[in-house]
């Protein structure tokens, strides 16, 4: 395409002087530390001029993502990876931006205030009225790299970017926060770029048109190695007819194959008709991640993929198919043939996921017993009435408390549930109090941001989900410790409780840090942030008696200061002590 187009010095359609801007809204985002109301650690906050920099430190007023570090991946509620991700692909989250000017860029600088390092990729599209492609968006990777560690310090992160002929109005960065020490904090993403003419706009468009389906394909990823186009193609005319692959035993190619991934995968069929006939087996598709190729998954290649997934028993279609890729339809028509034997399913992000979809699919897929809607646009939850699921996660979902308890009720062996951010749900006790009486062999639950949930509620789960090993019920303002619910918690979990989360409750006292070290020796990650009323003895308590921790979060705690932080520290270096300060 670059060739069809004249140097962007020399055309006359586009202006010398370079344009700066600052994103003006943030469309779309896969999480955030803030709730849904408010503006304290937002997502939103990355939208407008920079505030923070060159400061560095906690700051309310920055975008911070939900999770940080590999504590997450070591929590009992981990999902796990589904497999075969190309090695490139790190991202863990994103956020969409949008400018108010398309301009064609040629510099980006991402504000980084606190704990910098997470940015994976940057993504640059067409908007929809400059692609001529309805409400489709073309996408093109401008930077791409591998997380590394970098100083602890503020700064303006502007790598080189890939050069495109064409102006754009609209990002999506990509983190990996892994490496992180802490949550990392954005401040702001400046766009520079040179603005061209009308004329030059309507060029691209017809030469859009034209190439949409080369420039679909973001990645230039090589199907195969040179050794195996060697052993695939021969090399003379005394070789084998299919290349030495041929002489291997099949379960040999059986295995080699299993290490592609799923775009390598699909193109490897064009080599010859051995490698078409392995690359079709439906035994490498029982798991498809189509979460890495999310800027190229459509309709047609969900088609395409029809006569491969017979097998099909766990998908990831998480961020793909949002602005106009994949429709309900192509959705439904996919699981009607694909789905009978899927037993997990996540679509995580996935706004084409709505009622219709979510009948589809349990009615096609019978063995559903994982789900991840998490903020999907359903409203209508009945279908998840017919399932006996074993973890469902909701995460920022529109679900109402009523369905809730419904869907609870007749899901016996749930067994991980994530509930945070559900602004829908009234009443979080009467969620609880449903979780106690149904799903007794609950091990992890997330109330992140549950601000109906009390020690009331508290109080019942604790009676009833004796094998909690996981429990996240930070920003949950409403739930009083001095009632005894956390020391219930603690004796009634006791040996099982491995995380727990109790980020900002003010009401967090000594019981309740003597309760955990006494009573939970398995504890191995303990968030305490904003805890005003502990003695630093409690705390240093729980270190010595939790011999199995590994993360434990003081931030803002008065009674430990860095002083004092830097002496448990070296006093129990196999746990990873934090305190974010301002």
């Amino acid at each position: 395409m670059a060739s069809q187009i004249s140097s962007q010095q020399k055309s006359p359609d586009i202006l010398d002087q370079e344009f700066e801007q600052f994103a003006s809204e943030v469309v779309d985002f896969s999480s955030q530390y803030a709730g849904e109301i408010g503006l304290s650690y937002s997502a939103k906050n990355l939208a407008g001029a920079s505030e923070i920099y060159p400061k560095y430190g906690d700051f309310t007023q920055a975008c911070v993502l939900r999770t940080y570090g590999p504590w997450w991946k070591l929590a009992p509620s981990y999902a796990g990876q589904i497999p075969r991700v190309p090695s490139k692909f790190v991202s863990q989250d994103y956020i969409d931006l949008s400018f108010d000017t398309p301009v064609i860029p040629t510099k980006i600088e991402i504000y980084e205030t606190y704990n910098p390092g997470a940015v994976s990729r940057i993504v640059a599209c067409i908007s929809p009225e400059q692609s001529g492609n309805g409400d489709k968006k073309l996408w093109m990777t401008l930077w791409s790299g591998q997380p590394k560690p970098v100083p602890r310090r503020s700064r303006i992160f502007s790598p080189s970017l890939a050069l495109i002929p064409y102006p754009v109005k609209f990002l999506r960065l990509e983190f990996c926060c892994t490496l992180c020490d802490y949550y990392t904090e954005l401040d702001a993403v400046k766009l520079t770029g040179k603005r061209c003419s009308d004329e030059y706009i309507s060029k691209i468009i017809k030469i859009l048109n034209k190439e949409r389906d080369v420039l679909s394909l973001d990645e230039h990823q090589e199907s195969m190695s040179g050794m195996m186009q060697w052993l695939s193609l021969g090399s003379g005319s005394s070789d084998p007819p299919e290349g030495y692959f041929s002489l291997l035993p099949e379960e040999v190619i059986q295995k080699i194959f299993s290490f592609l991934d799923l775009r390598t995968l699909c193109k490897i069929v064009s080599t010859c008709k051995l490698f078409q006939k392995h690359a079709y087996d439906p035994l490498h598709f029982t798991v498809v991640n189509a979460q890495p190729y999310w800027a190229t998954m459509s309709d047609n290649g969900l088609d395409s993929l029809h006569s491969r997934c017979k097998l099909l028993r766990r998908l990831s279609l998480s961020w793909c198919g949002n602005y106009g890729h994949i429709t309900q339809d192509g959705l439904n028509r996919f699981l009607r043939v694909c789905g009978m034997m899927v037993t997990d399913l996540r679509l995580a992000c996935c706004k084409f996921v709505d009622d219709k979809v979510l009948k589809t699919i349990v009615e096609c897929c019978p063995k559903l017993r994982e789900i991840d809607l998490h903020s999907c646009p359903i409203s209508d939850w009945t279908p998840l009435l017919s399932v006996n699921l074993t973890r469902l996660n909701l995460y920022r979902s529109q679900i109402d408390g009523d369905s809730l308890k419904k869907i609870l009720s007749v899901n016996h062996d749930l067994e991980h549930l994530n509930i945070g951010c559900c602004t829908f749900i009234q009443n979080y006790d009467e969620i609880t109090a449903t979780l106690a009486k149904h799903c007794i062999h609950l091990k992890s639950l997330d109330c992140w941001r549950a601000k109906t949930l009390t020690d009331v509620g508290m109080l019942q789960l604790s009676q009833g989900c004796k094998e909690l090993q996981e429990l996240d019920i930070g920003w949950c303002g409403n739930i009083r410790s001095g009632s005894g619910c956390l020391v219930k918690l603690a004796k009634t979990s006791g040996r099982n409780l491995r995380k727990l989360y109790l980020t900002a409750n003010r009401t967090v006292a000594d019981q309740d840090l003597k309760a955990l070290a006494d009573n939970c020796p398995n504890l191995e990650q303990l968030d305490i942030l904003g805890t005003g009323e502990v003695k630093a003895a409690l705390v240093e308590r729980v270190l010595e008696n939790c011999t199995q921790l590994k993360f434990f979060d003081v931030s803002f705690c008065a009674a430990v200061d860095f002083a004092m932080l830097q002496g448990l520290r070296d006093q129990f270096p196999n746990v990873d002590i934090k305190k974010s300060f301002q």
